[in-house]
C-alpha cells in the first residue's frame, strides 16, 4: 500500500511552491495550469512580463481569477479619462476593462495528498482544458505533467519538474506554443520567484540581444496570502 509520502508533495517548501501561478494567471508552472488548487480563501496576487493576476481558490477545489496586460489596461484607462461623462455612460463597459482584463477557472477532481495523481479541469479566456500530474518521490524528486484542451491547449502540453534544493525547482516545459525552461525559487513563505526563458525552440530567429531579453525572458513573483 502506498504511503502519503509516495502519493503527494509532502515537502512543505515544494507545497509553497505549487502556489505560484503561470503566465497566463492560474495555478501552475511556467506558462503551463497544473491540477493545484491552494487552500479555501487563499488570494493570489502575480506579475509575470507585464501581466498581472488576481486569484482566489474556494474549499480547496475550486480556483477563479482574472488576469490582464498593464500596457494595455494603462491605455484603455487613459482613453476612459478622455471621455466625456455621456461618453462613460453610453458605454457600459467602461473602456479601461474592454479588452484588457481576461478570465480563468479550474476545479479539482484528485489531489496527490490521498490519490497517486493530481487530475483538474479548467478554462483560461476560450481554451479549455484538462490535465494531470504526479509526483516521483525518493532520490528523482521529479513531477511528471501532461494535458491536452482547444484553443492554445490543442496540441497538448507538459513538462518535467525537478527539485533541485528545498524550496528550488528546474522546470522544462512544452506549454502548447513552444518550449520553455526555467527556475522557480521560494523566496519567502509567502512569495515565489520565477525566472525562465519562453518560447526556446524559437531564439534563433530573433535578431540581438534585446529582442531575447524583450520576447523570451519571462521574470515572475507571486504573493498569496489567506484572507479567510
Amino acid at each position: 500500500m502506498a504511503t502519503s509520502s509516495a502519493q503527494g508533495k509532502v515537502d512543505p517548501a515544494a507545497r509553497l511552491l505549487e502556489q505560484s501561478t503561470s503566465l497566463e494567471g492560474p495555478a501552475g508552472w511556467l506558462n503551463i495550469p497544473a491540477p493545484v488548487v491552494t487552500g479555501s480563501g487563499v488570494l493570489t496576487a502575480s506579475i509575470h512580463r507585464a501581466i498581472g493576476s488576481l486569484n482566489i481558490s474556494f474549499l480547496g477545489v475550486l480556483e477563479g481569477g482574472v488576469y490582464f496586460e498593464t500596457d494595455r489596461l494603462s491605455a484603455n484607462f487613459e482613453r476612459y479619462r478622455n471621455l466625456s461623462s455621456w461618453e462613460r455612460i453610453e458605454n457600459n463597459v467602461p473602456a479601461f476593462f474592454r479588452d484588457a482584463f481576461r478570465g480563468h477557472a479550474k476545479i479539482k477532481f484528485l489531489d496527490q495528498d490521498w490519490a497517486e495523481l493530481g487530475l483538474a479541469a479548467g478554462i483560461e479566456e476560450n481554451s479549455y482544458y484538462i490535465v494531470a500530474q504526479r509526483y516521483f518521490p525518493g532520490l528523482s524528486k521529479v513531477t511528471v505533467l501532461a494535458g491536452w484542451g482547444t484553443g492554445r491547449f490543442a496540441r497538448g502540453f507538459g513538462g518535467l519538474n525537478k527539485t533541485i534544493a528545498p524550496g528550488a525547482e528546474f522546470i522544462f516545459e512544452f506549454d502548447g506554443l513552444g518550449l520553455n525552461a526555467g527556475l522557480r525559487m521560494l523566496l519567502a513563505e509567502n512569495l515565489v520567484l520565477s525566472l525562465a526563458i519562453q518560447q526556446i525552440d524559437t531564439i534563433g530567429e530573433v535578431q540581438n540581444l534585446g529582442e531575447v531579453i524583450g520576447e523570451h525572458l519571462l521574470f515572475g513573483i507571486t504573493y498569496t496570502e489567506k484572507i479567510w
